[in-house]
């Protein structure tokens, strides 16, 4: 399901009981302990805020599109639109911040966020979708990164443990309840209420962060001595969009079918390389790196790109299931998704104030991928038309234990290895394969369903004959019979495709829990 931030890093406390009652900041000893709990919980709010406008993305996907008559393919290059935009603004964020301080850079792009979500509600084609959401890309592209940074430029070692236990509180709190709230909103205004309701939460947690962000920074050790390379992010931008949409493409047309395709592709390649020529000849380039080249963090990153991908499928498989699929109403979707963000929270805190039993531990990663296989495989058993809803509890219940035994486990051991000095660089880097990886795979799961929807419902329409008990009722040829056959068709075709992706899902979960299981990198 949804993409989810990371509750706690190497280092954070020495005692897992030191996380019931925060200290104060060496760095900031005018901070108080209420107002250094409220600070955490803004930092996972904001978070929070950039996880659940993807997460509601994929979950209205159909009322969405729909709204503003968008085909899927339209659909996809919004949701590109907002992961390049966000490449972009990851790439930028540490020069940017270190002008300006990571508090006015958090405060600008909330407000620009908050635009770009009333862009959204306002548009009424596609063309004004991929404008919001590129707007509201740049302002949310960049949160999570400035937050996770910024609590390791503020907090000693042993400080980081109570900040990043209110930090997952806030972030997990807000995956929790986002949707339970759209999904009320969305039955009184329609689609626009999944943008309306995003700009109202930005407006508080504004205020929020201009009262509890500290008034002054840490000392930067490394000030930007050189100005912005606006071409190179451009560029950086540009490819990451055009190699996205030629890898989304490929399950519409083969790769050498046309030449458009390799041109394309080429083109991408060419931006990023350009890009990366210019940050390497870079006086103080974005991301250094030169400094990424420990084992320990390329293993971490594959990982947490991977964890990415999987979650983007199944934030878009749950909804299109559920509710083409089985019928059920958007409203009890958002609280399936709300109970599994209830059980991640929770899961978070209790991993966090056990950091010392849990943290660090290989089986934990593997537990969590079995946990996500058996997710599926019991989600593709419960897909019988007229399958209660409460027969998705277990379902959920699952997955929601996933970013906790997965994501978090991992930011666990990826840093280890490096020092503070370079956590910027990393981070920003591991939220642009982020941002990659959830719009790659939003977009192969719309595509992989199309495909498998297609097959099957082929295979369904040459097995009706005349002899259809529905074409043997008095007046079984109307044409009112004829569109309920249709739909019916259509929803066996959709929970018959969703059955193989759940399939093969587990199947790559199961692979990579017995990678996991023997490799070293991580010990």
């Amino acid at each position: 399901m949804s993409q989810s931030p990371s509750a706690s890093q190497p280092g954070s406390t020495a005692n897992p009981s030191a996380a019931a009652r925060p200290p104060g900041l060496a760095s900031h000893p005018e901070m108080g302990p209420l107002r250094l709990s409220a600070f955490g919980l803004t930092l996972g709010l904001v978070t929070g805020l950039d996880f659940s406008a993807s997460l509601m993305m994929a979950v209205a996907s159909q009322h969405i599109q729909g709204g503003v008559s968008a085909t899927p393919t339209d659909y996809l290059y919004a949701v590109s639109a907002y992961a390049a935009a966000a490449v972009l603004m990851n790439m930028l964020l540490d020069q940017i911040a270190r002008r300006i301080t990571y508090k006015r850079f958090t405060l600008l792009s909330l407000a620009v966020f908050a635009l770009g979500a009333l862009l959204c509600a306002e548009a009424g084609s596609p063309a004004g979708l991929i404008v919001g959401k590129t707007v509201e890309g740049l302002g949310a592209g960049g949160l999570f990164a400035a937050s996770r940074i910024l609590v390791q430029l503020l907090a000693a070692p042993p400080e980081r443990g109570p900040l990043l236990l209110r930090f997952g509180l806030g972030s997990f709190g807000m995956l929790a309840v986002t949707p339970w709230l759209t999904g009320i909103f969305l039955d009184d205004i329609g689609w626009r209420a999944v943008f309306l309701f995003q700009a109202a939460v930005a407006l508080p947690v504004i205020a929020a962060v201009a009262l509890t962000y500290p008034r002054r920074g840490p000392r930067d050790p490394l000030p930007p001595v050189t100005t912005l390379d606006w071409p190179a992010a451009t560029a950086g931008a540009g490819g990451a969009l055009v190699l996205l949409h030629t890898l989304q493409e490929l399950r519409y047309t083969r790769f050498f079918s046309t030449p458009e395709m390799p041109l394309m592709a080429a083109l991408g390649v060419a931006l990023l390389a350009f890009c990366a020529w210019r940050l390497h000849r870079h006086d103080d380039p974005w991301i250094d790196f030169s400094r990424l080249v420990g084992r320990r963090y390329l293993y971490g990153l594959g990982f947490y790109t991977l964890y990415y991908l999987l979650s983007a499928i199944w934030a878009y498989l749950m909804p299109t299931l559920t509710q083409s699929g089985l019928g059920l109403t958007f409203r009890t979707t958002s609280m399936l998704l709300s109970v599994s963000g209830t059980v991640a929270a929770i899961g978070a805190v209790v991993l966090t104030l056990s950091i010392r039993h849990v943290f660090r531990k290989r089986r934990v990663i593997v537990a969590g991928l079995l946990c996500y296989a058996c997710a599926a495989m019991l989600l593709s058993q419960r897909l019988v038309p007229g399958a209660p809803d409460y027969a998705l509890i277990p379902v959920v219940l699952l997955e929601g234990l996933t970013p906790v035994l997965l994501m978090i486990q991992v930011a666990s051991m990826t840093y280890l290895d490096l020092p503070v000095q370079d956590f910027p660089h990393a981070y920003q880097f591991k939220n642009v394969c982020k941002q990659i990886a959830t719009a790659l795979g939003t977009g192969l799961a719309s595509i992989w369903m199309q495909q498998g929807q297609a097959t099957h419902r082929t295979h369904l329409v040459e097995h009706i004959t005349r002899f259809e008990p529905m074409l043997q009722q008095p007046g079984g040829s109307t044409a009112s019979t004829l569109a309920q056959l249709s739909q019916e068709v259509d929803r066996q075709a959709t929970l018959l495709a969703g059955m193989d992706l759940l399939h093969g899902f587990a199947l790559v979960c199961v692979l990579v829990a017995v990678f996991v299981a023997v490799q070293k990198s991580f010990r």
